[in-house]
């Protein structure tokens, strides 16, 4: 299993939950800041099948009770999750939440190791891979499940191809309060420019993210690289601005630039390996989806391997008729909310998702 985020370690743990022995390489240290900090209320039912729900329920996670967006109008309209039958959303302690997932592999039986680079796979004789470790040494593995996000490390190698409907690029600060500062706002508050859109939410640890999502090579794009430029956009914004520096926060000290488009592999899955999590279908930070979905893909990609492993030669290819199937409902969805966004139709962000392939 390579990569430690809530695909892979949910994928561990059902293998070995299934009886299948596994390995978890993690590469980056457990504490390593990832912008994915909100589970929706959606995750509830997820957890409860994983049997996860008490463990992850006394971790203590911000809860987030709604969301409120400028999106199609100037104007702040809510949603809440007062109506959901799974109750209210989390703001999530990543580092905290994916310890606990990889831990609830360990005690499933499969083995954890974290701070652990792969540098080079070979194929074997007779099948499967030999993964060299940055560190020294090697692993054998019969087939390996590639969870290595949007970079899909393994399946690259193997010819796989990431096609990308966009390259939309996240500019990520974390804002911690000032000593004046009164925050009890628990919603996830997104903002609609012209040239992008923001969004911002409060963290367990009482700092606040934000986040300013754009096309590569504009010029926001590069004033957005710097915290100077970042807060000279923050600042431009109607509502974020005074969200974040009107309530005390301290301004960012960096900026942490990522990729966020949409993307998917092919194929999916070849001779001794399966993508799963970011690494098979990658979404825009638009659908609040990215950790609920990657974790759900875990399951589902351990599920199909152990039935082929059983002898089921058909599981792995519904396993990627899957994958298609959710990432095309996706892309009508992601089409259908950036259409609502019509006061900047001559944007050229605006229009390349509004209506995709335009130029």
């Amino acid at each position: 299993m390579l990569g430690g985020g809530p695909a892979g370690a949910v994928a561990a743990r059902a293998l070995a939950l299934l009886g299948v022995p596994v390995s978890l390489l993690e590469a980056r240290a457990g504490d390593t800041f990832k912008v994915g900090e909100g589970l929706p209320p959606a995750a509830r039912p997820l957890l409860r099948r994983l049997g996860l729900w008490e463990r992850f329920e006394a971790d203590g996670h911000l809860p987030s009770y709604g969301n409120a967006s400028a999106w199609g109008t100037s104007r702040l309209l809510e949603t809440d999750f007062i109506r959901d039958p799974n109750g209210h959303g989390w703001h999530l302690d990543r580092a905290r939440f994916d310890g606990l997932l990889r831990e609830a592999a360990r005690e499933a039986g499969a083995q954890v190791h974290p701070a652990t680079r792969v540098t080079g796979c070979e194929p074997r004789e007779g099948g499967g891979f030999r993964l060299s470790l940055e560190e020294g040494g090697e692993l054998e593995a019969t087939w390996v499940v590639d969870c290595t996000g949007r970079t899909g490390w393994l399946a690259r190698r193997q010819g796989a191809r990431r096609l990308w409907e966009d390259h939309l690029v996240a500019f990520v600060t974390r804002q911690a309060p000032g000593p004046d500062t009164r925050d009890e706002d628990s919603r996830t508050v997104l903002e609609a420019t012209v040239d992008g859109w923001w969004y911002t939410a409060r963290l367990p640890s009482r700092e606040r993210v934000v986040v300013y999502l754009t096309d590569p090579g504009t010029d926001p794009a590069r004033r957005a690289r710097t915290p100077g430029g970042f807060l000279e956009l923050l600042r431009e914004t109607e509502h974020l601005g005074a969200m974040t520096l009107g309530r005390g926060y301290t301004p960012p000290e960096a900026v942490h630039a990522q990729a966020a488009g949409s993307s998917r592999l092919a194929p999916v899955w070849g001779a001794g390996w399966v993508a799963a999590g970011d690494a098979a279908a990658s979404f825009d930070p638009l659908s609040s989806q990215g950790i609920l979905a990657a974790m759900d893909s875990g399951q589902r990609v351990a599920e199909a391997l152990k039935a082929h492993l059983d002898g089921d030669g058909e599981a792995l290819g519904r396993y990627a008729q899957r994958v298609d199937a959710v990432y095309a409902s996706y892309l009508r969805n992601r089409t259908r909310y950036y259409g609502m966004e019509r006061r900047f139709a001559d944007s050229p962000f605006w229009k390349s998702r509004a209506h995709p392939g335009s130029p």
